[in-house]
């Protein structure tokens, strides 16, 4: 007989099972009967942060009426409902905004130059963006949408991207407003 005792395995000696979960994890409540989503906001939180993304987004719309220009396209409908549904999230800080709108565009317009202006090229375009947001540690989802959006319109490049820059600006000041008059939780959580 040994007098070794015996050790209880560590965790890392013995993984949990696949599918285990936590008590307090999402798969725990869903199997309770619950959702692992978070919880609704309330009425008030919901009905103002809809309406502070429609206001970034009459601004957009008014103000490239005013001046002729388009500044309203579908990806920064995604960013001003990022920014003012969920302030506090990483995507909807201003760097991640600028950046990742920015650099997905240069990569779509980099992509459509070189070969060509097709679906293929727009899916592999938002593709390699997420790759640039990851290396700018700057994650934007919509900007994904940006890069697809720019090889299959293929718009003039100087204008695009000072269009893109002023609407990405716009829906963050529309952010910060929306956050100093309380109708929005505080924003930005960090600038850059």
């Amino acid at each position: 007989m040994s007098n070794q005792t015996t050790q209880p395995p560590s965790p890392a000696q013995n993984p949990p099972q696949a599918g285990a979960s936590q008590a307090g994890s999402p798969q725990a409540a869903a199997r309770k009967g619950g959702s692992g989503a978070p919880p609704f906001p309330g009425a008030k939180p919901a009905l103002l942060g809809t309406l502070a993304t429609i206001v970034s987004l009459v601004v957009l719309v008014a103000l490239g009426q005013a001046t002729g220009q388009l500044l309203f396209i579908a990806p920064l409908a995604a960013t001003a409902m990022i920014i003012c549904s969920t302030p506090a999230l990483p995507p909807a800080q201003p760097r991640n905004v600028v950046l990742g709108q920015l650099g997905s565009a240069v990569i779509g317009l980099v992509a459509a130059a070189f070969v060509g202006h097709n679906l293929w090229v727009a899916a592999v375009a938002a593709g390699l963006s997420v790759g640039l947001m990851l290396l700018l540690r700057a994650i934007h989802a919509p900007a994904a949408a940006t890069a697809a959006v720019v090889v299959l319109q293929h718009p003039a490049v100087v204008p695009f991207l000072v269009l893109l820059a002023i609407g990405s600006v716009l829906c963050v000041l529309v952010g910060l407003i929306a956050s100093k008059a309380g109708v929005i939780a505080t924003y930005p959580t960090y600038w850059w």
